[in-house]
């Protein structure tokens, strides 16, 4: 894998408007490359369920990104799944996915030429957001997603039981729940649990994840639990358990639930099944707003704590299997789409009323490369040839 840095070097030697003209090759009778795309990842990219068109920031920088470097193109959507098998091993055999995905340095390992998918790279950085989480609003009422463990419980319940137990009193109300004494069920045991045990609340959670941990604490016993939410396959999983095992202390018991899409966390969140829902801010904000619009109904959420999230880069990821020159071509296509301005433009129309960071801001001017010169020597005003390089 190219290292990105030495792409920017080459980038900022050529000219801004020969990298445009580089890029805007004739499309006509030009290869076809497949694009991955996500379908859930408001309002960078998502599917449209009235006409299964594709909109989206992201989705607009792709394919006129990808029609300037010279190509055709096919989009076959992409869900989560498929999404971390093709980031882990290559598999999917997309040769762009129109995502926003993390910059990670163990990515970039796995995208190195003794890693799991050498035909892999990032292409140059497109977008800087902030990965954060919110929260339940005061007062609002979410037994599912937060509440007291009752009398008669284990000292130090696992998550798998915590949720069986919610399962069983739902519709109860919370006053007058009772510890239903479920068996501990082991994670090789759930295909021959009853159909109640992998039915309803119960099979919310990813049991490949070791759930049945003993929270931190000692012999302390465990008096209230937690559920936070994020999308399965996002940079925010390693947040929220380190962050849910650091937490589950002092009687309280944090059990972290995957979930497979923006889509059915928002549900989640906003029914009251999440105390916290993780990932980007922006992606949470439409992921809220579209359950709203969808249900009419307002959703009960606290923006506070994600003003201080974490810096998260996104980037498109590239493969050269099919074709070797593929990467560079974008490459060369998106710095031309910064410079001249079309990538502020579709910012601006997509995020109407929001004002870039500081780091987005500074993303935008370092990927708009001046224009420089066609010639490696000029002339100064007083008639000697000078290098301009």
């Amino acid at each position: 894998m190219r290292p990105l840095f030495t792409k920017l070097v080459l980038a900022a030697l050529i000219p801004a408007h020969a990298l445009t003209d580089a890029a805007r090759a004739d499309t006509i009778g030009g290869e076809e490359i497949t694009v991955g795309v996500r379908s859930d990842a408001r309002p960078f990219i998502w599917q449209d369920r009235n006409t299964n068109g594709y909109n989206g920031f992201f989705w607009d920088i792709c394919t006129e990104a990808v029609q300037r470097a010279g190509y055709r193109f096919k989009a076959v959507n992409v869900e989560t799944g498929k999404r971390a098998k093709f980031l882990s091993t290559g598999a999917g055999d997309f040769d762009l996915l129109c995502d926003p995905t993390t910059i990670t340095l163990k990515r970039m390992q796995n995208f190195a030429y003794d890693g799991g998918a050498p035909h892999l790279e990032f292409s140059p950085i497109i977008f800087v957001a902030n990965g954060s989480y919110v929260q339940q609003q005061r007062r609002a009422i979410a037994p599912k997603a937060a509440g007291n463990i009752p009398e008669g419980a284990p000292g130090k319940p696992t998550c798998n039981e915590v949720v069986s137990w919610l399962d069983r009193v739902e519709g109860d109300k919370p006053e007058a729940w009772k510890w239903w004494p479920a068996p501990r069920l082991r994670a090789a045991d759930l295909k021959k649990a009853p159909p109640h045990a992998a039915e309803g609340f119960f099979g919310w959670f990813n049991f490949d994840f070791t759930l049945r941990r003993q929270p931190q604490g000692g012999d302390e016993k465990m008096k209230t639990f937690e559920v936070w939410g994020y999308v399965e396959g996002s940079t925010s999983e390693e947040t929220v358990k380190l962050q849910a095992t650091a937490q589950s202390r002092n009687g309280l018991m944090v059990c972290p639930r995957a979930m497979s899409s923006h889509e059915d966390a928002a549900r989640a969140f906003c029914s009251g099944s999440l105390a916290r829902y993780y990932g980007d801010v922006d992606m949470i904000r439409a992921a809220l707003a579209g359950y709203s619009e969808d249900t009419g109904t307002r959703c009960a959420a606290d923006f506070t704590p994600a003003a201080a999230g974490s810096y998260e880069p996104y980037a498109f990821v590239v493969s050269t299997r099919h074709f070797s020159d593929f990467p560079e071509r974008l490459t060369l296509a998106l710095y031309g789409m910064f410079e001249d301005g079309t990538v502020e433009r579709l910012f601006t129309g997509h995020f109407p009323e929001t004002q870039k960071s500081h780091f987005l801001g500074t993303l935008f001017r370092i990927n708009s490369i001046p224009a420089g010169s066609d010639v490696s020597e000029t002339k100064d005003r007083s008639g000697v040839v000078v290098d301009a390089r």
